[in-house]
Parts: structure tokens; sequence; C-alpha cells
């Protein structure tokens, strides 16, 4: 319900700015280069003809391909770990990673990706202490929504907002989580070749940015990741976009709900040098909703329809990170809220109830003996032969 009236809401408040209510000062487009972003593809945002920066000296000559380079300084084939988005729902991530750690299982992990809500759990899950977990536990079942945003007034509203909540309280909060010696730590895992990247959306140019957060806390810039952190969990319209250095980001999950890892580079990898690795994946969020009639009811139509969006745009991005790798020959598997948990339809009601529920499943489906699915549910989009075609040739 809270969903559907901040979807009525946001209708109601364009149309009132559509019609003149507000006029907000125009932007230039910024074109200051990042040296700690690339595009998924590891090419740089501004001049996608060339390798990003932050990936050109360390994969010179090689194609790009920054798994390899990864693999050849570890010495051993990488468990890679993907977080997708999912607002509330970060609480099933956050309690299967403790799972997998009880279960004594867990690797540690060389690469963490994280988009959104993913993206908050990303720097704890590759530190990957007890001492971590624990702050993740509390990151997810001692939080409300007055711990992740505020309303704002109607007269800020009318007056050219350019959202309807403000996240003052989640900016605290990530400040909170991550302090400087956090970023020590996070330094010393990237001596250790051991890397956390994050995803966010960049509006003015329509680009996901993948952040290299190892580098940011290597140069010890603490209000930089913690502001790349806001900008990846920054719900459009719901939440305000964070400028960076004149780029306006948003949630990461705007554009991919998940960072494909190893898709980087200008050819294809060789095989990998190690033997096949492990690209972990853990869905935030349902493969699917159970049918369900809807109401003929604008709130109803609306909301649901979003949500259907949403799912649209995970199974995407699933099919992306299986089809990448296969490419790279790592061992693809995933996990996901399972359909009777009860976690409600709207991500950021930051309910107790229901994150506690997502938090248990995770949890205990951590603890089974094999809660992997070794592809993505293929739920009508493509043929089946395709992705038989993909594991063959791979």
């Amino acid at each position: 319900m809270r969903h559907k009236k901040l979807i009525i809401l946001a209708g109601a408040m364009a149309a009132l700015l559509l019609a003149g209510c507000a006029s907000p000062p125009a932007r230039e487009l910024s074109k200051e280069p990042t040296l700690y972003a690339a595009l998924p593809n590891g090419l740089d945002p501004l001049n996608p003809s060339q390798l990003a920066p932050v990936y050109a000296a360390a994969t010179r000559g090689t194609g790009g391909n920054f798994l390899r380079i990864l693999e050849r300084k570890r010495g051993h084939a990488l468990n890679v770990l993907s977080l997708s988005g999912g607002g509330q729902n970060g609480a099933f991530g956050a309690g299967f990673l403790i799972g997998w750690r009880e279960s004594g299982r867990r690797p540690e992990f060389d690469l963490v990706a994280g988009v959104s809500t993913g993206a908050l759990l990303a720097t704890h899950a590759l530190l990957g202490t007890p001492a971590d977990d624990a702050k993740l536990e509390q990151m997810y079942t001692q939080v409300t929504k007055k711990d992740i945003y505020q309303n704002r007034g109607i007269l800020s509203l009318l007056g050219g907002a350019d959202s309807l909540k403000d996240t003052a309280p989640l900016r605290a909060l990530i400040a909170k989580y991550i302090t400087a010696e956090t970023l020590e730590r996070v330094s010393a895992a990237y001596d250790d070749n051991r890397l956390l990247v994050v995803g966010t959306t960049n509006v003015d140019y329509g680009q996901t940015w993948v952040w290299n957060m190892s580098l940011i806390a290597r140069r010890g810039e603490l209000e930089l990741y913690r502001k790349v952190l806001l900008a990846s969990a920054s719900f459009p319209i719901v939440f305000p976009p964070v400028e960076i250095d004149g780029h306006l980001f948003v949630d990461g999950a705007a554009r991919s709900n998940v960072v494909v890892a190893g898709m980087t580079g200008t050819a294809q990898p060789g095989p990998p040098l190690h033997g096949p690795g492990n690209i972990y994946l853990i869905d935030n969020g349902r493969l699917k909703h159970p049918p369900e009639a809807l109401r003929r009811a604008l709130g109803d139509v609306a909301a649901t329809t979003i949500s259907v969006m949403m799912e649209q745009s995970m199974q995407t991005a699933l099919t992306r990170s299986y089809f990448g790798a296969q490419f790279v020959g790592y061992r693809f598997q995933m996990v996901a809220i399972p359909e009777e948990v009860k976690i409600g339809r709207d991500p950021l009601a930051f309910d107790a109830k229901q994150m506690r529920a997502a938090f248990d499943a995770g949890r205990a489906l951590a603890k089974q003996p094999e809660p992997w699915l070794s592809a993505p549910p293929n739920v009508g989009d493509i043929p089946d032969w395709a992705l038989e075609a993909i594991q063959e040739r791979y």
C-alpha cells in the first residue's frame, strides 16, 4: 500500500511540476573524467573507444580482461560474488552470507560486486569476518524506514525538490558503518589483490558506471566512497540523485541490477589460468511472483507494472551474468528469495517483519547442502536451445 501511494504521489507531483509550479535551475553536462569508474565492459565512459584509465594500466597487452589479470595475481581460480539490488530485501543477502559462513563452506572472495542494496552489503561481504557479518545483521534487521529516509514537506515538493524523500538518515547510516578504519581494511585487501566494485547509473549519460571501490579506499577518499554507495542505493524519484564531479547518479539497478563480472576488455579471453572459478550471484528478490488477478485500480496497476518491469530487468541481468560466466569459463551459481517468503511487494517499506523473514530465509537456505541454481530459470524470454548452446560451446 505504501508503494502504491508513492507511485500516485509521484505522478501527481510530476503533473504539478510540468504545469510550472517550480522551475529548477538548468545544469551543464559535465565532461569531468573519472579515475575510478568504467563502463561494465571496461571502457572509458567519456571515451568508449578506449579502455578506462582504471583498467588500462593494469591490463595493458592482455586485451583488457581483468579476471585473467586477477587470476595471475592471486595464483588460483577465483571466487567472485555478485550482489543484486532489492531495497529492504538485501536482508536476504545478509542472512545468506551469515548462514554460508556458519555452514563452513563460504570462501574468501577475490572479487565482490554490488548494486543498490547489494552495494551496501558489498564492503563487509569482502572483508568477511564474523564482526563484519554482525554489522550486516544490524544493518538489515535493526533498521526501519526512519533510518533510511525522511518525508519531504509539501512546500519542499512544490518548490522544485528532485525527490519525494530525503535520504539524510541513509547518509548517516552509511557513515556509521563505513569508517576510516573500514577503508584501511578494504585498502589492505586491495594490497592482497582482492577487489570491490559497485555499479551506479549516470542519468546524464544514460550509462552504468562501475566504480573500483578498492582503489578509492587505497587513496583514502572516504567521502567519495560513501557518496558512491549512497548513489548506488538512491532509488529514482523516491530518493534524490547524488552528484559526483558534476555528474548526476541514481540507483545502479535503474539500468543494471547486477554487475556482470569478467566481461571487461576488447577481446574474448583465453581459458582460465587455474581452471574454472565460481561466480556466485545472490539475487535479493524473487525470481518470479505467483500469479494473481490484478485489481483494475490506478495504484494497483501502477505498482504491479513497475514490479513486473523490475523483475524483467533482473531476468535480463541474470541471463547476461550466466552468459558472462560461460564466456570466461567459470561456474555460475545463484540463489534468490524463495517464493513462499513473505517479503511484500514494496522494497522500500523497510518493514521489520518482512526484513527479518528475508534474513532468516537467507540464513536457512545457505545451510542447505545444495542451495545453488546452476543456470537462471527460463521464464519464456529466450528459447531453451539458446541456453543449451551456450553450455555446449563453453
